[in-house]
């Protein structure tokens, strides 16, 4: 044990990026959430929010769709990188109505040449890591590749 680190063990209690990033079902597995009476399907998940088409408050988890259709694109080439993303340049971001109806604004992944993705085209959803934070972390998440 040395001197400048005098815990023998982790503290459960300080805050952990890492951690808090792993247990995050909606970034990783696209987990949402269902009215468990009218069956409205939401993302990001809404735990212990009404339902706004039926005013209940019975949430179940719903495991999103992975594939969708692209239904709008945009090129962000702003001419440096976004903060932590590195030399990802330029990023394809797009808005995705997944199988089950649910809108996402996503990053488009393995592209060699942006014009390759078209709105209307099919993608699925991958795990990959995004960024590095500033303590050296990388942060996962999901982002979608055409489907081919």
């Amino acid at each position: 044990m040395s001197s400048e680190f005098t815990d023998m063990f982790v503290r459960l209690d300080t805050f952990s990026s890492a951690y808090w990033y792993r247990t995050r079902a909606g970034r990783y597995r696209l987990e949402g959430t269902r009215c468990a009476n009218c069956g409205e399907k939401f993302f990001p998940p809404r735990s212990g929010l009404i339902c706004p088409a039926c005013h209940a408050r019975a949430m179940q988890l719903y495991q999103c769709a992975q594939s969708g259709e692209i239904i709008c694109l945009a090129l962000d080439d702003v001419g440096f990188p976004a903060v932590g993303y590195g030399d990802a340049m330029p990023r394809v971001q797009a808005i995705v109505r997944l199988d089950d109806g649910i809108h996402l604004m996503v990053d488009l992944m393995e592209l060699s040449d942006p014009s390759e993705a078209q709105i209307g085209d099919r993608v699925k959803m991958v795990l990959r890591k995004h960024r590095r934070e500033d303590t050296g972390a990388w942060v996962y998440g999901y982002g979608f590749v055409l489907e081919r």
